[in-house]
């Protein structure tokens, strides 16, 4: 899984995509919800990236 310096760049790149296919759907023009979606979306991404790291981690303290 992605470590934190990953993070930031996720994010980005989700936002981005849904930058443009916010722009194609909306004849050519840039579409604001289209890219708080895209930061929702990227956001998300990581809170589960990171919830899942810490879910891997508890169970290896468990069982080691």
């Amino acid at each position: 899984m992605p470590g934190r310096r990953w993070w930031l760049l996720i994010v980005l790149i989700e936002t981005l995509v849904f930058c443009a296919i916010g722009y194609h759907l909306n004849g050519g023009r840039p579409s604001i919800p289209w890219a708080l979606a895209g930061l929702a979306c990227g956001g998300l991404t990581v809170l589960v990236i990171i919830r899942a790291q810490e879910s891997r981690k508890n169970q290896e303290s468990r069982q080691g």
